[in-house]
């Protein structure tokens, strides 16, 4: 089992009915002339067949929100009780006013759940040493322009959300900056490519570092969610194995 399934039409409708009807918290992710940007809103009414609207909050200090316009690709992410919910879109309307902009998304084609569980981290096969080589890069996955400062680390652990990596060197590397990482947990197969934001760090032995990715955007697009199924199976296939650990 990969921990993911697609919800049937009338299950959509359920779902994104009921989360306008609660106001529920959901993240939009768009990739913009300056890379990726996550907004959080709430979805709010009217919802119709035609579509779904979000209120995304504005800050309190003006200072200026690259949003995304009209006919942006966009993905969505909201929780249903213990589980993640996820879809595509494309921004069919945006209205900025003074405290929050009202987004609304076109009705979308799929809306994709993952199990909790998928997302409790994990740690590889014992004796297995899974390289990871992480860089800076402006361009979307698929396009490895600038290969600068490739840097090189071991996998620690990994979910469905993200990774942990120990490295030998961190210098030069800024918290909440978006990096282009790759590895491949089992060999002969296809490597993960995937953005992902570095979030935390902490000291580990031998006076090496452990760095915290955060994926993003892998909702946003068809490749981006093949990639996320892959990665809830082989969390899956860890987890037979006996080798988890805490979220």
């Amino acid at each position: 089992m990969s921990g993911t399934n697609v919800l049937a039409r009338v299950q959509q409708e359920q779902v994104l009915h009921e989360s306008v009807r609660r106001h529920r918290y959901a993240v939009l992710t768009h990739y913009g002339p300056t890379g990726w940007r996550l907004f959080k809103g709430k979805f709010s009414p009217p919802v119709s067949s035609g579509g779904v609207q979000l209120a995304i909050p504005m800050p309190v200090d003006n200072a200026e929100v690259e949003l995304p316009h009209a006919g942006s690709s966009i993905g969505c992410t909201f929780r249903v009780g213990h589980k993640k919910c996820m879809f595509e879109s494309t921004v069919s309307a945006i209205e900025q006013r003074d405290e929050d902009a009202s987004v609304m998304l076109r009705w979308p084609s799929q809306v994709q759940q993952l199990q909790r569980r998928v997302f409790e981290r994990c740690i590889p096969p014992d004796n297995s040493a899974i390289a990871v080589r992480f860089w800076r890069d402006d361009g979307p996955v698929g396009h490895e322009s600038g290969l600068r400062d490739v840097r090189n680390g071991q996998l620690e652990d990994l979910s469905a959300g993200g990774i942990r990596v120990k490295v030998s060197r961190e210098q030069g590397l800024e918290d909440g900056a978006v990096f282009r990482c790759s590895f491949t947990p089992k060999p002969g197969k296809p490597p993960f490519l995937v953005d992902a934001v570095l979030r935390h760090r902490a000291a580990a032995d031998q006076s090496r570092s452990s760095l915290g990715f955060q994926f993003i955007g892998l909702e946003a697009t068809a490749e981006g969610r093949r990639t996320l199924d892959r990665l809830a199976r082989l969390v899956s296939h860890f987890q037979r194995g006996g080798h988890k650990k805490r979220k």
